[in-house]
Formats: structure tokens, C-alpha cells, sequence
């Protein structure tokens, strides 16, 4: 197995004096940004957003950010698709419509909300579905059940059969497990690079405790401890992220990814190979609280052009311009919880995204037809899905490399 590595992404050598100037740059744009904007950029005050959004455009920051995207990783667009295996979860996160709490509102008010559970057979069949799109990366994600104890066994045949697809990389979005069950995880995968992803939604440990009160979850250490573990299990990679509209203060959440990237790298070794920075603006379903929602803008039909740029545009561009300048070497993931308006501003500053992602279990190889109006197909975010063929156009017409087959 030739496994996959981050570096190999990039366009330069970042050893090199010229290129290790550039960056340190950038890193002196990201600190005083940060030391001036830290707790200015406020969402409980939303008037911040356009002021902070006018002094990074009076600063640089767009341009910089830009700049070192390109230097690193050229203009080259890197690709995953998403399979979900089950949904079923004994989390209490108050933010997600598929909690224990909020699955049980959304039955008492008459909907049927059935768990939906992939076979292996239909998991196989689902992943060879999106890997008609052109990927060669693929993200699994599962619910919580049945816990970290019972969740390596219920998932080694999986990854047994996927790793028999010629995947470049399979990418664990699960809940985290023990170094013990990430051990019998990784000596289910032979021929693929295997990467261990988990965001920790929040940093900050009271807004953690607040949106995840019961389940395995709500344990905040072990949670933020997952990727070290992983990686000690032999895992090939690991990815980190936080899940913006939690906590107050989101240039907090940017730093703190930047320190956890920045302590794998430095005491364990492994750069974290993607960061994500999704928003849980686009959440619904019946008792789901998010502390902080953002107002869109106006977009045109399937959100293909924007009309009016409001708080959540501004904002998602200045994260995504901001977490660049704090962490320039690694790939930044977009997804298609943005319609197709949006990532195009994100392009400037990501290096990889989605492409066509159905987040519903088996939704890529339609294996669950819906049945009546009253019945609740478990989403974990409302999602844009892109045509692939006009998408890569889109891309190319845009002086971008889209580094996909479709």
C-alpha cells in the first residue's frame, strides 16, 4: 500500500527559506488579527461581523489568505464523498435533529422517524455510487450507537469490504473510540490509507457542557484526546474541526483548532490532514437549539448566485480567509452545506470539498424510498448537492484544477 500523505498536495517545498518567509507572514497577518479581533468579532452582537469583515478587507487579509492558498497548494481542488452507514445514536447533543431528546419531539408530534441501517452489502453498493462521481476518498459517517466499547466490532466488516475497493483513503467520521478499538480498526484495512476524523464541535469547555449533556459525548477530554489515540493506533491521518454557531466567540474556535493541529504535529507527529469549518446554520428539525444562527443572504435558485451578501456570507468568508493564515500548510475542506455561490468564494481559501453528497443513510444508492408525507428522513444538515459534470466546468472556468475524474 502506498498510503496517502497531506504534503503530497502541496506545490512547493515549505522547507525552502522563500516559502518559510511567506509563511511566517502569513502568521504574523493571523496574530495581530487575532490579538485585535478575538472577542470584537461577537455573535451576540451581529453588527460585528460587517465591522470586522471591513478592517480584514482593509488589512489584507482576503488577499493574503488567497495568496498563500495558491502558494502552497496551487489551484488544485481536491475531492471526498460522504456515505452515512446507520443513524442511530445515544448522544443528547442539543444541536443535531438525530439526538436521543430531539428524535423523541419529532415522534410525539406525529412523524414517523424510522432508524435507518446500512448492511455491508448495501454500504458496498452505496460507496460504489459515489465513487461513480470520480471519488477516490471517501468519508463514512455513523451515529453513536452502540457505543465506544461495541462500535469497533460493529464496524471492522465494513472497513473490511471497503478497503477491498481501491480507495485511496478511508475517512472514519465516527464516534471516537479507544486506542484499543482504533487498534481493530486499523488491522481491518490493509490497502487504504485510513484517516480518523472527529470534530470537537466546540473548544470551549462550557459551551461544550451546555450543548452535550448526556451521552459519550458529553466527555469533553476524551473527545479532544480521540485523534492522539488514533494515531498511536497506527492510523495514517487525522482530521480535526469545530462546528460554528455554538460558541460566542468563533476567532476563539479558529486559535484553539490551530493549537490542537499544532500539538499533533509537534508532539505526535501528524499534521492533522484536513480541517473543517461547517456552520450549524443550516440545521433543522423539531427542539434543535443552536445558540447563534446567522442571516443568509439573498440568493437565485439553488443558491447558484448571490444576490445580497448578509451575516453568514461575511462571516464565512472571513473564517475561511482567517483559519488559511493560521494554518496555510494544511487543506481546508469546504462542503456543500454552501450551495455552489458560496464555495466559489471558498475556493479562494479551501483546497478540498464535497462533490454531489447525500447525507441520508443509503441515500447514494437510493436503498430507503421514503414513504408518506408524515415520515422524517434523518439529516444531519440540509445540503446543496452539486451536479459533478457542471461543477468541474465551473471549476476550470474559473482557472481552478479540479483533481477529479467525472
Amino acid at each position: 500500500m502506498t498510503a496517502y500523505h497531506p504534503e503530497i498536495e502541496y506545490h512547493v517545498d515549505i522547507t525552502q527559506p522563500d516559502v518559510q518567509a511567506k509563511i511566517k507572514e502569513a502568521t504574523i497577518f493571523y496574530q495581530d488579527f487575532l490579538i485585535r479581533f478575538s472577542r470584537k468579532l461577537d455573535f451576540e452582537n451581529t453588527r460585528s461581523i460587517s465591522e470586522v469583515y471591513k478592517k480584514a478587507q482593509e488589512m489584507g487579509i482576503f488577499e493574503k489568505a488567497q495568496e498563500m492558498r495558491e502558494l502552497i497548494f496551487g489551484k488544485d481542488i481536491h475531492f471526498y464523498g460522504v456515505s452515512y452507514l446507520w443513524d442511530a445514536c445515544i448522544n443528547h447533543c442539543k444541536y443535531c435533529p438525530g439526538s436521543v431528546p430531539n428524535r423523541k419531539k419529532t415522534i410525539e408530534s406525529g412523524d414517523d422517524y424510522p432508524l435507518r441501517e446500512l448492511s455491508v452489502d448495501q454500504a458496498v453498493a452505496d460507496t460504489l455510487a459515489v465513487m461513480g462521481y470520480g471519488h477516490t476518498h471517501m468519508c463514512y459517517l455513523s451515529g453513536s450507537a452502540p457505543g465506544r466499547e461495541r462500535l469497533p466490532e460493529k464496524i471492522v466488516p465494513f472497513l473490511e469490504r471497503f478497503d477491498q475497493l481501491g480507495l485511496d483513503e478511508i475517512i472514519l467520521n465516527i464516534e471516537p473510540a479507544t486506542e484499543e478499538g482504533f487498534r481493530k480498526m486499523r488491522g481491518a484495512v490493509k490497502d487504504t490509507a485510513l484517516q480518523f476524523r472527529v470534530f470537537q464541535e466546540t473548544y470551549c469547555r462550557e459551551t461544550y457542557a451546555s450543548m452535550h449533556p448526556k451521552g459519550p459525548k458529553s466527555d469533553y477530554d476524551f473527545r479532544r484526546q480521540s485523534q492522539v489515540r488514533a494515531i498511536k493506533a497506527g492510523f495514517d491521518n487525522v482530521g480535526i474541526g469545530v462546528l460554528f454557531g455554538l460558541h460566542r466567540f468563533p476567532l476563539e474556535e479558529v486559535e484553539s483548532l490551530r493549537q490542537h493541529a499544532e500539538e499533533l504535529e509537534n508532539i505526535h507527529g501528524k499534521m492533522p490532514a484536513r480541517v473543517c469549518l461547517p456552520s450549524a446554520n443550516e440545521l433543522a428539525n423539531i427542539g434543535v437549539q443552536i445558540p447563534y444562527f446567522l442571516k443568509r443572504g439573498v440568493y437565485s435558485d439553488g443558491r447558484e448566485e448571490i444576490i445580497v451578501s448578509r451575516d453568514y456570507e461575511k462571516f464565512t468568508e472571513l473564517v475561511y480567509a482567517f483559519a488559511r493564515l493560521a494554518m496555510p500548510t494544511i487543506n481546508i475542506v469546504s462542503s456543500e452545506r454552501d450551495g455552489p455561490a458560496m464555495l466559489r468564494i471558498l475556493d479562494r481559501y479551501a483546497t478540498c470539498t464535497t462533490l454531489n453528497v447525500h447525507p441520508g443513510v443509503g441515500d447514494n444508492a437510493h436503498v430507503f424510498p421514503c414513504n408518506g408525507h408524515k415520515q422524517t428522513h434523518f439529516e444531519q444538515a440540509t445540503t446543496f448537492p452539486r451536479d459533478p459534470h457542471k461543477a468541474v466546468e465551473d471549476m476550470k472556468s474559473r482557472a481552478y484544477n479540479p483533481l477529479i475524474r467525472v
